[in-house]
């Protein structure tokens, strides 16, 4: 006699992948997010070093256990292979015109948005008055790091499983779910904006083969809101 609990092998991929992003995700939020870890940084070290190593620190731990705990946990227990997930330049041409479309967009488009008072006083991270190119550079690599996990945990690990699993809408459903929900904490725009990306992303995803174009678009989307909101901002400024 079958019951509802009876586990079904073709479902093992799913469950790992969507329990351990799901683990991997809060680990990194209490992490990140810890008034008490940020207390340390800002206890330790003075004034623009301590938002630079803190901001920092908040992208490897996200970069560690959103992505690389995860893939590592899924390629030990499977046959997918990092290509398989996404992880490679398959359909390069084709990617580029994505990118160059979708980045155009979104670097005019955030040109106006970033001079919006609630998103100066989000972005940058790191509330640092003068920036210098170290500085940029800095924040740029954090940024990378921290994009390509993010982009290889929902784009690759959650969109493929689950596109291999159930099929491609309800791959769909559950990716913007988790998108959005993600999102809820920096504010209404912010997360109704995750819908028509995350689903522009996910068709672009599984159409090319590769995460490469939501990982350039996401980058160039982080890179100019930080840098446009300097631009923008009264407090800081290049130098």
């Amino acid at each position: 006699m079958s019951h509802f609990y009876d586990w079904n092998p073709a479902n093992t991929n799913a469950f790992i992948t969507i329990l351990s992003i799901s683990i991997g995700f809060a680990t990194y939020w209490f992490l990140a997010m810890s008034e008490k870890i940020k207390a340390l940084f800002f206890n330790r070290y003075q004034g623009d070093d301590a938002w630079i190593k803190f901001v920092v620190f908040q992208k490897l731990t996200g970069a560690l256990f959103m992505g690389f705990i995860p893939g590592i946990i899924l390629l030990s227990i499977s046959d997918y292979t990092l290509a398989s997930l996404g992880f490679g330049l398959k359909n390069f041409s084709e990617s580029l015109l994505y990118i160059a479309i979708i980045g155009t967009l979104i670097f005019v488009i955030n040109f106006f948005v970033s001079k919006n008072p609630f998103n100066l006083n989000m972005y940058p991270q790191m509330r640092i008055p003068e920036w210098n190119a170290k500085r940029i550079i800095i924040n740029s690599l954090s940024w990378a790091a921290y994009l390509l996990s993010y982009e290889f945990m929902y784009r690759g690990l959650l969109l493929v499983v689950c596109n291999d699993s159930f099929g491609f809408w309800p791959a769909v459903a559950i990716n913007l779910s988790f998108y959005s929900a993600t999102h809820i904490a920096k504010g209404l725009n912010e997360t109704i904006g995750t819908f028509p990306y995350g689903l522009l992303l996910c068709l672009i995803t599984i159409s090319t083969g590769s995460i490469f174009v939501a990982f350039a678009t996401h980058l160039i989307l982080a890179l100019t809101n930080d840098y446009f909101s300097v631009y923008h901002s009264k407090e800081m400024k290049f130098i």
